[in-house]
């Protein structure tokens, strides 16, 4: 379950940020109506995520899926009802139960936006 970043798979914060960096700044923004150039939008993918979910917990529980943080927000955002921003990143390496509570969901926004480095 990885994001579709279309035509800026595999390049560079700093690369795309340069090129184009009004559609750079409402993906790092996370505005909700934001799609990769060539591939999916954030819609799109929550809605992708919310049905792999479902086919998942249709199999034996408990489940562990793994993958990045973006595929983790989207499944995030599709439990809790509501888009979370970019300010909320999940962290790398770690179990993100998808029923989190409001405590953990504000841990979430403690880490910084990606930057065009």
């Amino acid at each position: 379950m990885e994001t579709d970043a279309g035509d800026w798979t595999n390049r560079s914060f700093a690369d795309v940020s340069a090129e184009t960096p009004e559609l750079f700044a409402a993906f790092a923004n996370a505005d909700p109506d934001f799609a990769f150039p060539g591939g999916e939008s954030f819609v799109q993918q929550e809605q992708r995520v919310g049905a792999a979910l479902d086919d998942i917990e249709q199999g034996k529980l408990p489940a562990l899926v793994v993958c990045h943080g973006m595929v983790i927000r989207a499944a995030l955002s599709v439990r809790i009802g509501r888009w979370l921003p970019q300010g909320q990143r999940v962290p790398n390496g770690a179990l993100v139960p998808l029923e989190p509570s409001e405590a953990e969901l504000a841990a979430l926004g403690r880490r910084p936006a990606p930057q065009a480095s």
